[in-house]
């Protein structure tokens, strides 16, 4: 049973995570802890693709003026393993938000990601753009925010 995608905005995920095909809640836990389902998508060569997915658990503490979401690799029920696409462990991924002490609008973002790709091939060249690209995911995230903001 999925509950509502609209009840977090994680779709908004999908908006600035470029591999980031589909996600969805498959259990809310509570108001700080959820299990998630996400579906990713690579292009190698302009005509193959490469999926992934994965189910974790998210948990997301606030405190002051820090936020901290972090996800983890869980099995669960209703994200059974699919024969046709690999499943990504994510050893530990999240962020951490604060607002800087000087300017209120402004704040510090870390992100930390560390995930095991899954058996089977998966090209060197593609690993290498991932690689290159997932740490831009911080500037898409500003500019996310910068453009719903104005």
């Amino acid at each position: 049973a999925v509950v509502s995608t609209q009840s977090t905005g994680i779709n908004r995920k999908v908006e600035f995570d470029k591999f980031l095909h589909k996600i969805q809640i498959v259990e809310e836990i509570n108001e700080q802890l959820q299990i998630l389902f996400m579906q990713f998508k690579t292009k190698h060569c302009l005509m193959v693709q490469y999926e992934r997915d994965a189910c974790v658990f998210q948990y997301m503490c606030r405190k002051d003026k820090k936020a901290i979401l972090v996800s983890s690799s869980v099995p669960h029920p209703e994200c059974p393993v699919n024969k046709d696409i690999t499943r990504l462990q994510v050893d530990v991924s999240g962020f951490i938000v604060e607002s800087l002490p000087d300017d209120p609008n402004q704040c510090s973002l870390v992100y930390v990601s560390q995930t095991s790709m899954g058996p089977g091939y998966f090209p060197h060249s593609l690993l290498w753009l991932i690689k290159r690209r997932q740490p831009l995911l911080l500037a898409r995230i500003a500019a996310h925010f910068k453009s719903i903001m104005k």
